[in-house]
């Protein structure tokens, strides 16, 4: 995929997150209060980080043990019922921190060799997400207290959801008119 195209769709979904927190901030609220102990996405995430991690472990060079690469798929798929299986602590907010920082390596590889100018806008946001990811990924509980002062007090989650969207407004112009 493009970097156009990556910094258009990022853009397109933060910008949509942010004015539902405009508009909608009972949506967010609820989310943020069903979220942490929601059994769906967890699996759901963990699933799309056994298919990132199997991507990634695929395309890189492992010298002498190169002779497993074609045994990966199947590596996934039982790391997945493994995590599902075992993990009893297995939180959607530890799996979305996996997510953020797995989804990251291939847009920052993209970015960094697109040679575009201002490519280091969509580096700097996902290095931010990949350092919330690392949160999320030792302390899953932290997911609930980084959004606590949002969910308290109005005027700073209104500023927060204006602050996302104009960050995604951003994006999406960089995709469409720069890269």
């Amino acid at each position: 995929m493009s970097l156009q195209w990556i910094a258009i769709i990022i853009g397109l979904l933060a910008t949509g997150g942010g004015l539902v927190g405009v508009f909608r901030p009972d949506l967010v609220k609820r989310f943020a209060e069903v979220f942490p102990r929601s059994v769906v996405p967890a699996w759901i995430f963990t699933a799309l980080c056994c298919l990132l991690g199997a991507r990634e472990a695929g395309a890189m060079n492992m010298g002498a043990v190169d002779v497993i690469k074609p045994y990966i798929p199947f590596m996934a798929v039982a790391v997945f019922f493994a995590s599902v299986y075992y993990m009893k602590e297995l939180l959607a907010p530890r799996a979305l921190g996996g997510f953020l920082c797995l989804i990251s390596v291939p847009i920052v590889r993209t970015a960094s060799q697109s040679g575009e100018p201002f490519f280091q806008v969509l580096v700097t946001v996902m290095y931010l997400l990949v350092i919330y990811g690392i949160v999320l990924l030792m302390s899953p509980w932290y997911f609930r207290k980084c959004y606590e002062p949002f969910l308290k007090n109005a005027m700073l989650f209104k500023l927060a959801a204006v602050g996302k969207a104009a960050v995604g407004i951003v994006l999406v112009l960089l995709g469409a008119l720069v890269y």
